[in-house]
């Protein structure tokens, strides 16, 4: 089948009304007594408005708005829909945002230096970092939170309040309690919740509103019975203000007739529709079905030419319309008013409101505003056009990683508008395949694999069924698919070279697999090469993340950990929340982990997690969750590792990846293992079904570089002291992994050999393994793949070093044997059989305990090493020194290196 070169669309007018504040009431109460709250003495940093719709919480917004920019701040506004539960979009709208506030400043004389890259590590650093560049004060604003439902979406929004310091204020309204750590906030004063209660008018505010409306009369008595009426609901006591020039109305409240609230609220509706002319009716209930309005969009949906003078007419007389303050070109209804209008729009209009939907998705089409578009079009009952739409739109949607909002909108396309659409079909199998929608995306597949091969398709469908058969975990399914894709030429199509850097990094992953990684490499640096050329982030981040892998294979841990490191702190980074970004965390995780920088590592983990555990596949689910799971077994919290280890096979039998099932299995076997219960690690291994893995296999995926079945299995044969069945099977690994240079392979399977050794009494061949082990570990810095064997291995390498230790410093200086003495200092407290490893801090007052690694480097600030010269000393980053700095100097009550020295010199702290 030959893919079909689709002209470039333009890129659709920006829509910012999202990031725009809407314009303030002009009727609008001041909120005094609230104002003063949040801005008075020991303000929270983070404000809620909460409370069900019509309560003013986006006037009370706007208010505090008001108030922070005459204090001098510098402000930011995004209004929330569904579409934000898309975690790439919403960070597209940040950046967005962003560039407003930083405009802003700029304007009011503030020179940021967007020039200057900020050292940042997370999204959460990134924004942070951007608008403290700025030097000023901050509030950002979100409003309408209660349509933000998705996990991710949740975990960034806690990790950004719980991050962010003083200067930025965070005010959010939303009519439920948002989940986003709120209770551990207002414990610590750092937030302040204003419920429904505090949100409603008191009688006095009631009468400041008919005050400062001034256009209807009211005595205190109708003041207090509209008050008692409407429980000071804002939105009722507004439309009592529309309402009471009828007759009704008055009478109603002069007799005190009881009504609900909600019901109230329809009453009075009812009544300030009746009273209007017949074509401001008409256009209140017609355009009632548009979310945003503008004068052209109303003029074509309603066929008319007067939209400016109707909308003009409804601002003046406050009928519940408000201008977008930013373009002043755009309105939207108040949602309590629209919600009345359209449950009558059906009743007043039925034969109408097709042509209305049909009239605005065809100007939207025009404009380019595809979402929008296809709402209408699909409310108009016009599926093919709906779907012409929506196959423009997915062209962009999927190369942007946006593959959420891909998937909400399939569900509205009949099946017969996809067997006609075979490119969108492609779009929507990439979104469902990343997605792990296994039983969405078998029929869309079966469509695909339907196609003729001389077939002319917008999107190529062998593209697609090889990313759905890599999510499948089926490597060799997705190599006969794609062999004969050539990507050597770049296309003119943004599309197709997204696809072609797919069918590259494909290739990568493959040839990793097979263990060539040369040819792995260069597959990969073409994927990014293409990558670039279509502008997408998404094929970039998952090349990069395999091409670290392999470098974690081939025995450039360092080199790894540095690619990692630079990729996730890349800017195309902090605005890219997906599922390539979730496999860059797992293998940074992983790499971390396999260099001993535990701390960096669960830190990286607790920032990542909530998008490694909604969007993480296989592979990089195991090796990170592995990971995690072993700190938790080094930290003594044996339960919090095997919830880790339930939670990872929870996740993958969801997404049907028996394998990874299996090495979970065997993660636990190892558990067992290390804690000498052989008799329960039998049982678990007897359960794990058999997934034909042999000893010279060469075929090894990411997560199998050190950890497998076959090596499983070695582990189990060397405990249960089968030592001449667990070294069969050592030779015949150790062949394939030295002629493939699986260099981190090569290690653990030394260290199995010299452990079966050691067990079958022959000290001499262990250590000359443990040698091996050695030597191909230490250029690298793989400790985790001796340490994790156990404390046998720890008192190998104690008498492996010993004699080491009396030799001459030459012999000692040997990088091997540094790394070495590094392992035994690691792995000390379990060797010697000690835990308890505390240490007094400064003056006796601070108390907390030193872990062995802080007293380490702190002998070494003593010393007066640089933070480049203990990274060296200790086979770690620079980032992991200052992490660690950074926890001494809070133990010692401190804030440089001086006065660290200065206080262990005091203390006489035992180093």
């Amino acid at each position: 089948m030959r893919p079909k070169a689709r002209a470039e669309q333009p890129a659709a007018p920006v829509i910012n009304h999202k990031i725009s504040a809407p314009e303030a009431h002009r009727h609008a109460v001041e909120r005094e007594q609230l104002l003063r709250r949040i801005f008075g003495e020991g303000a929270a940093r983070v404000v809620v408005f909460q409370g069900p719709a019509g309560h003013g919480k986006t006037s009370l917004m706007l208010q505090a708005q008001s108030a922070c920019r005459t204090r001098g701040m510098l402000t930011g506004w995004i209004s929330l829909d569904e579409t934000d539960n898309d975690v790439t979009r919403f960070l597209g709208h940040v950046q967005e945002m962003v560039s407003g506030i930083r405009a802003e400043a700029r304007l009011d004389g503030a020179s940021p230096d967007p020039a200057r890259a900020p050292d940042v590590t997370s999204r959460t650093d990134w924004l942070v970092s951007r608008l403290l560049e700025l030097d000023r004060p901050i509030a950002v604003f979100l409003d309408d939170l209660h349509f933000v439902s998705s996990r991710m979406m949740l975990g960034f929004l806690r990790e950004l309040l719980a991050g962010s310091p003083p200067r930025i204020r965070w005010f959010l309204a939303s009519r439920v309690v948002p989940e986003l750590g709120l209770p551990r906030l207002v414990v610590g004063d750092q937030a302040m919740l204003i419920r429904a209660e505090e949100l409603r008018f008191s009688q006095l505010e009631v009468q400041r509103f008919f005050d400062r409306a001034g256009d209807v009369q009211v005595t205190q008595a109708e003041v207090q019975a509209i008050h008692e009426g409407t429980e000071g609901w804002p939105a009722a006591v507004q439309l009592y203000r529309l309402a009471l020039d009828s007759p009704a109305v008055r009478q109603s409240l002069r007799e005190g007739r009881a009504h609900q609230v909600r019901e109230l609220a329809d009453y009075l509706a009812d009544n300030v529709l009746a009273r209007q002319e017949p074509r401001v009716q008409e256009f209140l209930l017609k355009t009632s079905m548009l979310d945003r309005m503008t004068v052209p969009l109303c003029n074509a949906a309603l066929e008319s030419r007067d939209a400016q003078d109707v909308l003009g007419f409804l601002e003046r007389t406050g009928l519940f319309v408000r201008r977008n303050e930013s373009d002043q070109q755009s309105f939207t209804y108040h949602a309590i008013f629209s919600r009345f209008l359209r449950d009558h729009l059906s009743a007043a209009y039925p034969d109408s409101i097709e042509g209305l939907h049909r009239r605005a998705a065809q100007w939207h089409r025009e404009e380019g505003h595809f979402e929008e578009a296809l709402h209408h079009f699909s409310c108009a009952g016009d599926h093919a056009d709906a779907a012409d739409v929506f196959e423009m739109w997915a062209e962009r949607l999927v190369p942007d990683g946006h593959m959420v909002t891909v998937d909400r909108w399939s569900d509205t396309v009949p099946m017969e508008e996809l067997e006609r659409r075979p490119g969108l079909v492609v779009k929507i199998v990439w979104a469902l395949a990343f997605l792990s929608r296994h039983r969405k995306i078998e029929p869309l597949l079966r469509l695909l694999r339907a196609i003729p091969e001389d077939a002319c398709v917008s999107g190529d469908p062998r593209v697609a069924i090889s990313m759905a058969a890599i999510m499948k975990d089926d490597l060799v399914r997705m190599a006969d698919v794609i062999s004969m894709i050539d990507t050597s030429v770049a296309s003119t199509s943004r599309f197709r070279n997204f696809e072609l850097s797919a069918v590259s990094n494909a290739r990568g992953y493959n040839a990793m697999a097979a263990g060539q990684y040369d040819e792995a490499l260069r597959f990969l640096a073409r994927g990014r090469a293409l990558s670039d050329g279509a502008d997408a982030t998404f094929t970039w981040a998952y090349s990069i993340g395999k091409s670290a892998l392999t470098l974690v294979s081939q025995g450039q841990l360092q080199e790894a950990l540095t690619l990692f490191r630079n990729a996730l702190s890349d800017p195309r980074m902090y605005v890219e929340e997906s599922q390539s970004t979730a496999c860059l965390a797992c293998g940074w995780i992983a790499a971390l982990y396999e260099a001993d920088e535990l701390d960096l590592a669960m830190a990286q983990y607790r920032q990542y997690r909530e998008i490694i555990a909604s969007a993480g596949i296989h592979d990089y689910l195991v090796i990170a969750y592995r990971a995690i799971a072993r700190i938790h077994d080094q930290r003594h919290e044996p339960a919090e590792a095997l919830a880790m280890l339930e939670e990872a096979e929870q996740l993958a039998f969801s997404g049907q990846w028996p394998r990874a099932v299996r090495l979970i299995s065997w993660e636990r076997v190892r558990r067992e293992l290390l804690a000498g219960r052989l008799d329960r690690a039998r049982i678990i291994a007897g359960r794990i079904e058999d997934g034909g893995e042999r000893a010279d296999t060469n075929w090894v995926r990411i997560s199998e570089d050190s950890e497998d079945t076959v090596i499983g299995r070695i582990r189990l044969h060397v405990h249960a002291g089968e030592h001449r069945e667990a070294l069969r099977l050592i030779q015949p690994c150790l062949r394939q992994a030295s002629l493939r240079t699986r260099v981190h392979r090569q290690i653990k399977l030394h260290v199995l050999s010299a452990l079966a050794h050691k067990k079958s009494g022959n000290e001499g061949l262990a250590h000359r393994s443990l040698d091996q082990a050695l030597s191909l570990a230490a250029p690298g810095g793989y400790a985790r793949a001796l340490l994790d064997e156990g404390e046998e291995v720890a008192q190998l390498l104690l008498a492996h070093v010993r004699p080491r230790l009396n030799a001459s410093p030459a012999v000692v200086e040997s990088e091997s044997d540094r790394f070495l003495i590094g392992l035994i200092g690691t792995s000390a407290p379990e060797a010697h059989g000690r835990t308890d490893t505390k240490t007094t801090g400064h003056g006796g007052g601070v108390g907390e305990a030193f872990t062995e690694r802080e007293k380490k480097i702190l002998s070494m600030i003593v010393n007066y090493m640089s933070n480049d010269q203990i990274a060296a000393a200790m086979f770690v980053t620079r980032d992991t020194v200052k992490y660690h700095l950074k926890n001494i100097y809070a133990k010692l009550g401190v804030k440089s290196r001086l006065e660290a020295i200065r206080a262990v010199r005091e203390s006489r702290i035992n180093l």
